[in-house]
């Protein structure tokens, strides 16, 4: 599973990094400690979040009907999206856009 092996791969870098941090900084306070792996968790969620949503996204073929008036949607491109987390941070998304060609709604991302 594609997501399997990029936690995998994000773990390993997050403790490489953390290691690193670690020797950059002995003296380094319990406080500091935990603020600097907090900044690596943070990276590390809006990460898979974003995998996530993306995977979830792209196993969607099914056409939406529009919200409005009921008829089958067509597809009207793809669209970037910008949404906050509940941690605050900035989550990228490219999502399917959808048209109803008999009113003329439309519907982003789908579902």
């Amino acid at each position: 599973d594609e997501i399997e092996n990029s936690l995998q791969e994000q773990s390993d870098e997050l403790s490489r990094k953390m290691c690193q941090w670690g020797q950059a900084n002995p003296n380094a306070t319990l406080t500091e400690i935990e603020e600097a792996v907090e900044a690596e968790l943070a990276q590390l969620r809006k990460q898979l979040v974003e995998e996530i949503v993306q995977e979830k996204a792209a196993g969607l073929h099914e056409e939406p009907d529009c919200p409005q008036c009921g008829r089958e949607m067509v597809k009207n491109g793809r669209r970037g999206r910008q949404l906050k987390s509940k941690e605050g941070q900035t989550i990228q998304l490219e999502r399917q856009q959808w048209r109803c060609l008999s009113c003329g709604a439309t519907l982003f991302p789908p579902r």
